[in-house]
């Protein structure tokens, strides 16, 4: 996490949601997520700590596909 003079905060992070998978309570099943490209998501926030001292987001942008993620 990158720190600025204005207070706000910049954060880059990556998932790989074929890690990730839903389940569902009625039936048991869970789907599983395949391994594909589209599976590695490139997450970019900016925070802005509140009066209390928590870091709040106030924007967040996604982008499915990123070859940054991908092993």
């Amino acid at each position: 996490m990158t720190v600025h003079e204005d207070g706000t905060a910049a954060l880059v992070y990556c998932e790989d949601q074929s890690k990730a998978f839903n389940k569902f309570l009625g039936n048991g099943k869970t789907d599983v997520t395949p391994v594909i490209k589209n599976s590695y998501v490139i997450y970019a926030a900016i925070l802005r700590k509140s009066g209390n001292g928590v870091w709040v987001t106030e924007r967040l942008s996604s982008q499915r596909g990123s070859a940054k993620c991908r092993p």
